[in-house]
């Protein structure tokens, strides 16, 4: 995570830069802003598209009817 900010970081820069715009570095950490957030929506992404699959999959067992046997209780 090396090319990459943290939360308290992009704060602290964002503080900075209002405080005295002319003396500030945050325009040399918009790279690593970018980063973050595109690091951010591509992990995002894929957790929903998990959360996507496993709701297919629940409801193909509910309208399956599996749902009510007793072995697909045990297995959760």
């Amino acid at each position: 995570m090396p090319d990459q900010i943290s939360v308290s970081e992009f704060v602290a820069e964002t503080h900075e830069d209002y405080k005295a715009p002319t003396a500030s570095s945050f325009t040399t950490r918009t790279a690593q802003c970018r980063n973050t957030v595109a690091a951010i929506e591509e992990a995002l992404d894929v957790d929903r598209m998990v959360l996507y699959k496993m709701k297919k999959s629940v409801k193909a067992i509910n309208i399956s009817g599996l749902a009510e046997s007793p072995p697909f209780h045990e297995m959760i």
